[in-house]
């Protein structure tokens, strides 16, 4: 009853989102914190939305010699991947499906490119982070260059810019992640 209040000890933790101005830092972003967390011998599931992104990071990524998980024959890569320490799967958010219970003692980080338009979307990749256990964190990065939220940035780019945030600086607050979930909603309205 009061796991809303005080949390759910056994599901994975949900950090929050991060910023980046654009889309070339992100991805610079997404490089430096696989190369932390598998060198802390973490296993690192990055996750793009779409197949354009997939690529991306999938060419970010190569120093790394990331799994590739673009289909469904990618998921039982996915499933055995992160299970081993210092780990990096690069795969499509439509491979990864609730129905299906990845299990690990490993720590385990799920890096999502970006955001969907509504919050249901997000919520599939949730679960199925949820799903790993609380060895698990789930980390949500977007760019001020998606098209998500271009309705919503405004002049933000150069007040960032006259205030002397760098290019390779994220934006990662409460206040962010609550103004993107009541984005998704009006969205989703």
């Amino acid at each position: 009853m009061l796991s809303w209040l005080f949390g759910k000890k056994d599901q994975a933790t949900r950090a929050e989102d991060s910023v980046w101005m654009s889309n070339a830092s992100r991805l610079r972003g997404i490089r430096r914190e696989v190369e932390r967390l598998s060198g802390a011998k973490r296993s690192v599931v990055v996750v793009a939305l779409t197949l354009t992104a997939f690529d991306d990071l999938a060419r970010e990524l190569t120093p790394h010699a990331p799994s590739l998980c673009r289909d469904l024959f990618g998921l039982d890569t996915l499933r055995s991947q992160i299970t081993r320490p210092g780990s990096v799967t690069v795969a499509l958010a439509n491979i990864l499906s609730a129905d299906v219970k990845p299990t690990t003692s490993v720590p385990v980080d799920f890096i999502i490119c970006g955001r969907n338009d509504i919050q249901a979307a997000d919520e599939l990749l949730l679960r199925f982070a949820y799903l790993v256990g609380p060895t698990a964190i789930i980390t949500f990065h977007l760019s001020l260059d998606d098209a998500f939220l271009s309705g919503y940035i405004g002049t933000i780019k150069p007040l960032l810019a006259k205030l002397g945030l760098s290019e390779d600086e994220a934006i990662s607050n409460p206040m962010v992640t609550r103004a993107i979930a009541n984005a998704q909603s009006k969205k989703a309205s």
